[in-house]
């Protein structure tokens, strides 16, 4: 039997994985995951398609406490490969892989305001 963890996820990771934080319920975990702003097509009306982004984490669940679940936050420092500036993002589905892995849907996080002066 194959250990996907330990021989495919891991690996992955290590080699193209990024930093991230995990926080959900209060609890946050820092943690490495592949990140990935892919292009989707999207049919708008009558088959007009526009593009656009769908940001997603890809991560090893073996690295938390707790499983990742909708509405928790991830926070992307700006790097190469990945957004060009720090960038919140809320979980808007996990979609398990079945070998102990998972990839975090994500959706932009509202810019948090300035306190007033």
């Amino acid at each position: 039997m194959i250990d996907w963890g330990a021989q495919v996820l891991a690996p992955t990771i290590k080699v193209f994985g990024q930093p991230g934080t995990l926080t959900q319920g209060g609890v946050s975990v820092d943690l490495n995951g592949i990140f990935d702003e892919a292009y989707v097509d999207v049919d708008v009306l009558d088959g007009m398609q526009t593009t656009s982004t769908k940001p997603c984490f890809g991560i090893d669940l073996v690295d938390l406490p707790f499983a990742p679940a909708q509405g928790a936050r991830v926070f992307i420092p700006a790097a190469l490969g990945a957004p060009l500036v720090d960038t919140t993002y809320i979980v808007k589905k996990v979609q398990k892989d079945g070998h102990g892995g998972a990839r975090l849907l994500l959706n932009v996080a509202p810019a948090t305001p300035a306190p007033s002066p």
